[in-house]
């Protein structure tokens, strides 16, 4: 369906407002489409482009959440926090599974390893436990296929294994899906909700919120470049899926409600062996740390960093990647990783849910402000918990504006990519793409390359011109804007591998 213009929606009255089009955003406005509401679904920028597209790009199976963070011994004096983790895990291995199930075509599945030490905080017969009892809490749907190996038996099966060094007494081995690309989930998500009826509107910026005596008087103002306009409208109830710029929109309630953890990670080229394989384990630090595979390469972190600053203004420091090349290199002391073996890095800021502005809650949270409660925020969804976040807020709405149908079912299938001039053309007009960026980095699989999508910039850009009819200004334009994207969002380090490589011709 063809973006609406925003003239259109001057004066109109709709049920449900969201706003934010990522993960969260778009799975509410296909369930309360679904469930026959008005649903207009807006975003200032692309679906996908904002915390949905720099996540860590795994299904997380929950095994880390069992893990407290205070010495073991005092968890039976924290009765209520883990009872807490244990319902966070099944919620989560209850979403892998309907993800698994439901979205295939979106995910990959790998092999992954845990390293054993001594001294570790986590014995291996511990982690065994946390495993099991994950599998356990997702009623074995998809099990992780958990088995504990030693040292030689490892090194014997797997060359990412024989490379780890330090006081190695074992190694886990099990199963786990990661995202073949976390913007299309969004993209795909957003198109079923717009068949369903949803409307969708990208590149406008919700600018003013205000409370009347049963509705909301809504604001919305142009932001696809070379246009401008502003649109009035009304709503009886918003949803506001922002993510970690929950507590920015204007006008959409009182905060804190979110509390930003900054993740950084950085993309390297490993050695030929470990193609497809990968590690969890736990940094010096005591905080998660991963080697995740992404087609023929690899990406390392994340640090775990609680910021305040608005996240658009968030960068990857050089010092955050020298700590996370220095935690791989205790990993894998041969490999001897330093700043020009790496491509590149991005960063991203989930908003954790948080009671007191100052710590974290695990649990997905739909906050109602008493004195405003036809607005409800949603707080501390990852793209795993997208869908389940998605129902709670449709529960929200239904106990609010009362009960229609029921919500959606079935998969939603990843389209292919088109083959012709015809059918780029027509993915551009029936998937929303406004700029260059979106069409690379988010509906195409360019973007995901080692290059990310630099090496086809230029034709795709003549592609997209002659579709939406631009002038040759206007493609310059894009094509510089969208290095600069690239630079903003996927820098290299101070004496990175991609920035060199980038100036010598060679992206690949």
């Amino acid at each position: 369906m063809a973006r609406p213009p925003l003239a259109d929606l001057d004066g109109s009255h709709f049920e449900v407002v969201i706003i934010g089009a990522g993960a969260v955003g778009c799975a509410t406005a296909r369930e309360l489409a679904e469930r026959g509401y008005r649903t207009l679904l807006v975003d200032r920028g692309d679906i996908g482009a904002g915390t949905s597209a720099r996540s860590s790009r795994m299904l997380y199976s929950g095994v880390g959440y069992l893990a407290p963070r205070y010495p073991l011994w005092q968890m039976v004096l924290h009765p209520r926090d883990m009872l807490e983790r244990l319902r966070y895990t099944r919620q989560v291995m209850r979403c892998r599974a309907e993800l698994v199930r439901l979205m295939p075509g979106h995910l990959t599945r790998h092999s992954f390893h845990y390293p054993f030490r001594r001294g570790d905080r986590y014995p291996a017969w511990l982690v065994g436990i946390g495993f099991r009892l994950a599998d356990a809490l997702g009623e074995w749907e998809f099990p992780l296929s958990y088995r504990r190996k030693n040292r030689a038996d490892a090194a014997g099966i797997s060359p990412l294994a024989a490379e780890l060094g330090g006081s190695l007494t074992g190694v886990g081995h099990f199963e786990e899906y990661m995202y073949a690309w976390p913007e299309r989930i969004c993209v795909d998500t957003a198109l079923d909700a717009e068949r369903r009826g949803a409307i969708i509107r990208t590149y406008t910026a919700v600018t003013g919120l205000q409370r009347t005596a049963d509705r909301w008087q809504v604001t919305l103002e142009e932001r696809e470049p070379h246009a401008t306009g502003i649109a009035n409208l009304t709503a009886d109830l918003v949803v506001n899926a922002a993510g970690p710029w929950i507590d920015m929109v204007p006008g959409a309630g009182r905060g804190p409600r979110v509390l930003g953890v900054k993740g950084v990670n950085v993309m390297v080229r490993l050695p030929e062996g470990f193609r497809g394989l990968g590690l969890e384990a736990f940094s010096s630090k005591g905080e998660p740390f991963y080697v995740f595979p992404w087609r023929d390469l690899h990406f390392m972190g994340p640090t775990e960093t609680v910021v305040s600053e608005d996240p658009d203004e968030i960068r990857v420091e050089d010092a955050e990647i020298d700590y996370i090349l220095a935690e791989a290199n205790q990993l894998f002391p041969r490999l001897r990783l330093d700043r020009c073996d790496v491509l590149h890095a991005w960063c991203g800021v989930r908003p954790t849910s948080t009671l007191d502005g100052r710590s974290p809650v695990l649990p997905v949270r739909v906050v109602a402000d008493p004195a405003t409660p036809q607005l409800l925020a949603v707080t501390g969804s990852t793209i795993m918990l997208h869908r389940h976040a998605a129902r709670m807020v449709a529960r929200a709405v239904e106990e609010r504006l009362g009960i229609r149908a029921d919500g959606p079912h079935g998969p939603i299938v990843k389209p292919e990519p088109p083959q012709t001039a015809e059918g780029l053309t027509a993915l551009v007009h029936r998937e929303h793409v406004i700029r260059l960026g979106d069409l690379i980095r988010r509906r195409l699989p360019d973007g995901l390359g080692p290059d990310l999508g630099l090496d086809r910039a230029e034709e795709l850009s003549h592609a997209l011109a002659a579709a939406k009819d631009w002038t040759e200004d206007r493609r310059h334009a894009e094509l510089r804007d969208f290095h600069d994207e690239v630079a903003r969002i996927n820098p290299a380090p101070t004496g990175g591998g991609f920035r060199r490589a980038a100036e010598s011709g060679q992206t690949g």
